[in-house]
């Protein structure tokens, strides 16, 4: 037995948000149909999405967002449901609002679309309609796709799903450091030039290291074997302009690791020249097929970041997430292709999306955070989701400054 669902009107959007909830996170077969008659014979457990019911079917009254091939402003009206806001009320529905509307709204972050439009500052979490909605910090999508697989248990008792399990999987990332070229005046060439470029950044990497500040990226990497799920480190690389470092060397404590690209927080690095120069740096660290996958911190710029990611190959995205602030950026704890509203088409990069990040906790007692982050691992336990963490490699170092992150992470792996 599967799903089908009838709809007058199926477009991408219908159709894309209904595979999201069935079969990404309910692990659910779907069928589509617009014809009457065949829905009506159908023996499969059935939902109409129209304007009217057509039978006894699970009936959901839509609303205009998902029938449009558009991005335009939207007067969006309220309600309660349970002891949160909603989006998108409806009446004689067998939910009070839209659940698809709602979802498509989020996943597809219509939003900040239209954000862009009007400003050119950065899309902030106090922005989002989910953090004035108080729905943030909660995976709300995983929740209304277990309230309609209860509704439709209820009225299929035979209806089966597949199995699915809770998966943790933090993520790590870090500037790896250059080998220093041998030789005597290579490598005074290379220090020499190094004092002098501010933005290769080298220098400033030593200094830490002298002031007690710098990490040994082997010896905590070498470290986190143990885990029961192994991280995924991004990595990024200090400006070479002229193409003369290499990283041979400081590249083997990566060696059999899951590595993707950690990308710098600006503008100019999203031209596809630049994530192409660095990803051919990734493979030759790796010295093999490269995993296409990658990172990008603090600013997420949509849609110009992820159609960035397209154009060199990329595959897999981690960034979808808030640096300051904790919480579900794309209301779910399940990866999602992308949505492209300019071409109203789903798109071959997976988002996975971070709940928390070292940089969001940093000024919270770590009680406080690991309430915090306890309270958001057993909201991505009950919907059986994806909980993924960001850290920096330098906030898991013995280091006395980065001791309280540390103890916060040591008391996540705990708990999950």
């Amino acid at each position: 037995m599967h799903v089908i669902v009838f709809s007058p009107l199926l477009t991408p959007r219908i159709k894309y948000i209904f595979n999201f909830i069935f079969k990404d996170i309910l692990k659910a077969e779907v069928e589509f149909t617009g014809n009457r008659e065949y829905f009506l014979q159908s023996e499969h457990a059935k939902i109409s999405y129209a304007e009217q019911p057509i039978g006894d079917e699970l009936f959901f009254r839509n609303t205009k967002l998902l029938l449009s091939n558009k991005v335009e402003e939207l007067k969006i009206k309220t309600t309660t449901f349970g002891d949160y806001t909603v989006p998108f009320p409806v009446e004689d529905s067998t939910l009070p609002f839209d659940v698809f509307a709602a979802s498509f709204f989020m996943l597809s972050r219509y939003e900040e679309y239209l954000y862009k439009e009007k400003s050119e500052g950065n899309f902030e979490a106090k922005n989002s309609f989910q953090y004035k909605w108080k729905v943030l910090k909660r995976p709300i999508i995983d929740e209304w796709a277990l309230i309609l697989k209860n509704m439709l248990i209820k009225k299929h008792p035979s209806f089966k799903f597949f199995q699915k399990k809770f998966f943790h999987q933090p993520t790590i990332n870090f500037t790896l450091k250059p080998d220093i070229p041998t030789g005597f005046f290579r490598k005074t060439k290379f220090i020499f030039s190094s004092v002098f470029n501010k933005k290769q950044r080298f220098i400033s990497t030593i200094l830490e290291d002298l002031t007690g500040l710098g990490t040994n990226p082997e010896e905590l990497i070498n470290s986190l074997e143990k885990l029961k799920t192994q991280p995924i480190y991004f990595i990024n690389f200090i400006e070479d302009a002229k193409n003369r470092l290499n990283y041979v060397y400081s590249s083997l404590v990566l060696k059999d690791k899951t590595v993707g690209l950690l990308r710098p927080c600006t503008a100019d690095y999203e031209k596809s020249s630049l994530l192409k120069a660095d990803l051919t740096k990734l493979k030759q660290t790796q010295n093999s097929s490269v995993n296409l996958i990658s990172q990008q911190l603090e600013v997420l710029q949509l849609p110009s970041c992820y159609l960035h990611l397209l154009s060199v190959g990329i595959s897999s995205d981690y960034s979808m997430g808030y640096a300051n602030q904790t919480g579900f950026r794309a209301g779910t704890c399940t990866p999602f292709s992308w949505y492209d509203l300019q071409l109203e088409k789903v798109t071959s990069l997976n988002v996975k999306s971070y709940a928390i990040s070292d940089t969001a906790i940093q000024y919270q007692s770590a009680g406080d955070a690991t309430t915090m982050i306890n309270d958001f691992i057993d909201a991505v336990k009950l919907v059986d989701g994806h909980f993924y963490s960001s850290w920096q490699l330098k906030s898991l170092s013995e280091n006395a400054k980065f001791k309280k992150l540390k103890a916060i992470f040591d008391e996540m792996l705990k708990s999950t």
